[in-house]
């Protein structure tokens, strides 16, 4: 058994999840048995948990002891009436208490830790980025007929090997059913360690107790080890405070609210927040002097000094870009009006300056069947700039991908639908994924 000295922060979450009390020691991954989670602890992690221990932290009232595959069944939660997650219940991961009663005999007052699962969401060292797509068909307007199965997952990861999955979904849509069908297709790109960000593609700001009840319902079902990232709404509008009349620091002061709401119902899930102004990229920080009515996200962040924008630091921005003229994503051609370099580069700097890490959530330059001269150094540019910015740029997921496209779509990511998994991966694709450049 090896002794580490005494620290207050997770080595496994460089985000930093704080609890009350003061560090304890680190011991391997043979804890001594009985160890029992009292209020005085700063967190319990675990090894290999079994299946009694449900996926998402919490344990059922009738489970008394922990089952460790490894160590024995002598791990004891009394006082704990749930607990956190930072891995995966099922490969080893990070727990700790959530709430607690009485305990009624001593805690060891040790920390014992294994890598989660998916830590890198919460890592605070640069990484590689991540790059991904949109899987479009479940938000689509008249119905979700053509949303994405799990033949769709399994072709754009086995075939396409892409690394990341956006789903645009609309909520009202997310029956039992619907649950089922996602955590099917859920469970299987977390078997191959592709992240899922869930999406809710229909632009609309709800009042804040509405959004916590939404998502606290629908994250429940699924696990909070960082396979699932919850993105809250796609490019909001619709703010209409009677006090706070300014879009931005109504935006900010409600999702602080949001998100408190949610890490006090349990749910751990990261956040992938989006913001006034379509998510653009280059809105994100327009540099307004003192005294100007803010009119940008980043300044909204700066000004609002209610509290932390995530008590568990695992909340990330979520910004979009299009190069066409007016950023509409309307047009294949792009627009150089904007200058020939994708502007992720000045976006990640801004986010830097503040401490804060993003998803590039939507972002498009062409498309299988052609990409325009206009648009070839724009989006090797925007690749260059994600591979070079991966401290805080966590990942981008390309948008136009799914069946619900029509095959003259100007950002349609796959070949013809008939052959779309059968075809040698185009060029186009292996350039999304960032391995390299189309000729």
């Amino acid at each position: 058994m090896r002794l580490t000295p005494l620290f207050a922060v997770l080595v496994s979450g460089g985000a930093g999840l704080a609890f009350a009390g003061t560090g304890h020691g680190l011991i391997g991954e043979n804890p001594t048995s009985g160890h029992i989670v009292c209020a005085s602890e700063s967190a319990v992690p675990r090894n290999q948990v079994g299946r009694r221990l449900r996926s998402a932290g919490t344990r059922s009232q009738s489970l008394e002891v922990w089952i460790d595959r490894k160590n024995g069944p002598d791990r004891s939660v009394e006082g704990a009436a749930g607990l956190w997650s930072s891995g995966s219940a099922f490969e080893g991961g990070t727990f700790g208490p959530t709430s607690f009663g009485a305990c009624t005999a001593q805690a060891s007052r040790m920390l014992i830790t294994s890598a989660p699962v998916f830590g890198h969401f919460a890592q605070a060292k640069p990484r590689r980025a991540l790059f991904g797509v949109n899987l479009s068909g479940a938000e689509a307007g008249g119905g979700d007929s053509v949303r994405p199965g799990l033949n769709d997952f399994k072709g754009y990861i086995e075939r396409y090997r892409f690394k990341l999955i956006r789903y645009p979904f609309k909520m009202e849509r997310m029956t039992p059913v619907r649950i089922s069908e996602l955590q099917a297709n859920v469970g299987y790109a977390r078997s191959k360690r592709v992240p899922v960000i869930l999406d809710r593609h229909d632009y609309t700001w709800r009042k804040p107790e509405v959004m916590i009840a939404d998502w606290t319902a629908l994250a429940r079902n699924f696990p909070d080890d960082g396979s699932v990232v919850l993105d809250l709404v796609n490019e909001p509008r619709g703010f209409d405070d009677a006090v706070v009349t300014n879009d931005w620091m109504q935006w900010i002061r409600d999702s602080k609210v949001i998100i408190a709401g949610l890490r006090k119902n349990g749910i751990r899930h990261p956040i992938a927040l989006e913001y006034p102004g379509w998510s653009a990229t280059f809105r994100f920080d327009k540099g307004e002097k003192p005294g100007k009515a803010c009119e940008s996200a980043g300044c909204a962040i700066d000004r609002d000094r209610s509290g932390p924008l995530d008590p568990i630091n695992l909340t990330y921005i979520s910004g979009h870009r299009y190069w066409d003229k007016g950023s509409s994503g309307t047009s294949m051609s792009c627009d150089r009006t904007w200058g020939d370099t994708s502007g992720f580069d000045r976006f990640a700097a801004q986010l830097r300056k503040r401490g804060l890490k993003a998803y590039i959530t939507e972002a498009a330059f062409g498309a299988s069947h052609g990409v325009k001269e206009n648009c070839k150094g724009i989006g090797a540019d925007a690749i260059a700039d994600v591979k070079a910015n991966s401290d805080v740029l966590l990942g981008i997921t390309w948008w136009g991908g799914g069946r619900i496209w029509p095959e003259e779509y100007h950002f349609k990511i796959e070949p013809k639908k008939n052959t779309r998994f059968k075809v040698d991966v185009p060029p186009f694709i292996r350039q999304l994924r960032g391995e390299q450049r189309q000729d």
